[in-house]
C-alpha cells in the first residue's frame, strides 16, 4: 500500500499544472475526509490515505512530528500603500468571513499540531523607499535572529541578493519545492544555478490578491453587440490584435471635442503601471532569460520585443482604443460609470467591483497572436516572497513550520479563497470562473522584471516607453544594458556564478 500511495502522490504532484489548482473541491472548497483544523498529524493523514483516496484536502505533507512547547515562529511582514500584511497572514479573529476564518484556523491547527505560538513584526516598505530593505538587512548582519521567516515585497527584495543575507531553500530542512503548494512556475523563474532564496506559495495569500485580469462589461458588450468574448480565449483568438479591433470599435468622442479625456467611452482601460507591465508577461517578452548552463542574460532587444512595443503604443496613443491613467480612481470610475468595455487590473480590484450594477465577466490577458500556446499573466509585484535570514536561529524549525503553513494554506485556505470570494462573489458566471482557472493555471514570472529595482530599472524600460508614446526599445537597451549586465553579473556570485 505504501508504494501504492507513493505513486498517486507522484501522479497528483505531475497534475498540478501550478500552485493552487482547485480541483477535487467542492463549491464552498471543503472536504469531509480530513478537517483543515482537526490538528491531524502527517503520519495519521498518510495511515489514513493509504486506505482512502488521495484529495486535495488530505495530501500529506511528510511532515515529522514535533513538539515545539510553546516556542515562537517570528514573522517579519510589512505595511505598503496602507495595507497592513498581516492580516493576510495572522487575523486577529473569527468573523464569519470565509477567509479570514480559513487563515484563523489554518494558524491554529498549526498551534496545536507543533505546540508553538505565532508572532508577526511590520514594517513599513514602499516602493522606492529603502527603510524596509535597510532595518531588516541591519537586524540580519548583527546576528540578531529576530526572525524564522520573512515575507518581502517582491518589487524591492532582490536588491538583498547580492549582500549575501538569505539562505539557499533548498538546504532548508524538510521544505518540498516540488509539493503543489509552493508556486512552481516562480521556483523555476527564480532559481539560477540551483540556488533558491525567493520563493512563494499559497501561505502568501498576496500571490493570489495580485493575479492580472481582464474584465469586461456585459452591458456595453450587448449595447454593441460584441462576438462572446469567452468564445475567443477558448478557440485561441484572444489575441492583442483582437483586442485592439475590438477596444476601437467600441471607444467613443462623447463630447465631439476631438479631445480624449476620462469623460469618454473606451474600449479598454488601465492604469499607467503594473497593468501595463504584465503585457510583457502575456506576450512572452523576456527581461531576462536562463541559459542553458545556468545563468541569466538580458533578453529585451529581440525583433518581437520591438514588435510588442509598437503595436501596445498604437492601441493606446493612435487608435484612442485604449486609456491609461496614472491617477487609479479615474479608471475606478470611468469603468463603474459603463464608460469602459474593458478593465485590465487585479484581483483584489476586481473583488471591490463586485457591487457593480452593471454585470462584468473574467477574462485572461489576450495572447500576442494566434501562435503562442498558451494564455499567460502574472501576479503584480506587490505579492509576498518569504526568504530566510542567513542568522536564523533554527533552520529546521522555520522549514517545518513555513511547509506546514504553506501545505495547509494549500489545503484549507486557498479553496475558500478561490470557490468563494472569486468564483462565487467575484465572478458571476460559471464562464468567468472558467476564465480564473486559465489565468491561474498560467500565472508566469520573469526574473528580470522582479529583480528589476537591482538591475537599472531594466524590467521597466517597456512601461516607459508605452507612457511616452515611444517605440525606441532598441536605443533604451542599449543605453542601460552594459550597467544592468554589470549588476546581473553581481547578482549572478552571489548564485555560485563566477
Amino acid at each position: 500500500m505504501k508504494k501504492l500511495l507513493s505513486l498517486l502522490l507522484a501522479s497528483l504532484l505531475l497534475t498540478q499544472v501550478f500552485v493552487s489548482c482547485a480541483e477535487n473541491t467542492d463549491e464552498a472548497g471543503t472536504d469531509s475526509t480530513v478537517p483543515a483544523d482537526s490538528g491531524t498529524t502527517a503520519s495519521e493523514i498518510a495511515e489514513e490515505t493509504e486506505e482512502t483516496e488521495i484529495t486535495r484536502e488530505n495530501i500529506p505533507d511528510n511532515l515529522p512530528e514535533k513538539n515545539y512547547d510553546g516556542r515562537t515562529f517570528t514573522l517579519l511582514t510589512r505595511e505598503t500603500d496602507g495595507i497592513y500584511y498581516g492580516d493576510k497572514f495572522m487575523p486577529e479573529e473569527l468573523n464569519g468571513e470565509g477567509v479570514n476564518d480559513a487563515l484563523y484556523e489554518r494558524n491554529t491547527a498549526i498551534e496545536e499540531r507543533f505546540a508553538v505560538d505565532f508572532a508577526y513584526v511590520s514594517k513599513n516598505s514602499q516602493w522606492g523607499n529603502a527603510q524596509w530593505n535597510n532595518e531588516m538587512t541591519n537586524s540580519i548582519m548583527a546576528g540578531d535572529g529576530a526572525y524564522d521567516l520573512i515575507a518581502a515585497y517582491a518589487a524591492t527584495v532582490s536588491e538583498n541578493i547580492s549582500k549575501n543575507i538569505f539562505l539557499n531553500w533548498r538546504d532548508i530542512p524538510n521544505v518540498d519545492l516540488t509539493q503543489p503548494w509552493w508556486s512552481q512556475r516562480a521556483i523555476d523563474a527564480l532559481t539560477v544555478n540551483g540556488r533558491s532564496y525567493l520563493i512563494t506559495g499559497d501561505y502568501a495569500l498576496s500571490l493570489w490578491d495580485n493575479m492580472f485580469a481582464f474584465i469586461f462589461n456585459k452591458k456595453l458588450a450587448s449595447d454593441f453587440g460584441l462576438e462572446n468574448m469567452y468564445d475567443l480565449v477558448r478557440s485561441g483568438d484572444w489575441t492583442l490584435d483582437k483586442m485592439s479591433e475590438i477596444a476601437s470599435s467600441v471607444s467613443i468622442d462623447v463630447d465631439g471635442n476631438g479631445q480624449w479625456t476620462v469623460d469618454d467611452i473606451y474600449g479598454l482601460v488601465t492604469d499607467w503601471a503594473t497593468a501595463i507591465d504584465t503585457y510583457q508577461i502575456a506576450f512572452d517578452m523576456p527581461v531576462v532569460s536562463h541559459t542553458a548552463d545556468g545563468g541569466l542574460e538580458l533578453a529585451l532587444s529581440s525583433e518581437k520585443a520591438v514588435s510588442i512595443v509598437e503595436k501596445v503604443n498604437n492601441l493606446y496613443h493612435t487608435t484612442h482604443g485604449a486609456y491609461m491613467d496614472s491617477v487609479a480612481t479615474n479608471i475606478d470610475t470611468i469603468y463603474r460609470a459603463d464608460r469602459a468595455l474593458m478593465y485590465g487590473t487585479y484581483f483584489e480590484k476586481i473583488t471591490a467591483l463586485r457591487d457593480m450594477e452593471s454585470d462584468f465577466g473574467i477574462l485572461p490577458y489576450p495572447k500576442y497572436d494566434t501562435a503562442q500556446e498558451n494564455y499567460s499573466s502574472t501576479s503584480r509585484d506587490n505579492f509576498d516572497l518569504f526568504v530566510v535570514p542567513i542568522d536564523v536561529k533554527d533552520p529546521e524549525f522555520t522549514g517545518i513550520i513555513t511547509e506546514a503553513l504553506c501545505a495547509e494554506s494549500y489545503r484549507s485556505v486557498i479553496p475558500k479563497y478561490y470557490d468563494v470570494v472569486l468564483k462565487s462573489k467575484t465572478s458571476r458566471d460559471e464562464e468567468s470562473a472558467e476564465m480564473i482557472d486559465i489565468i491561474r493555471d498560467n500565472l508566469t514570472f520573469d526574473i528580470g522584471y522582479l529583480c528589476s529595482s537591482s538591475l537599472s530599472s531594466i524590467g521597466h524600460i517597456f512601461v516607459g516607453l508605452i507612457r511616452a508614446n515611444s517605440n525606441d526599445l532598441v536605443s533604451k537597451f542599449a543605453a542601460i544594458e552594459k550597467p544592468a549586465g554589470k549588476l546581473l553579473d553581481k547578482m549572478l556570485v552571489s548564485y555560485g556564478i563566477e
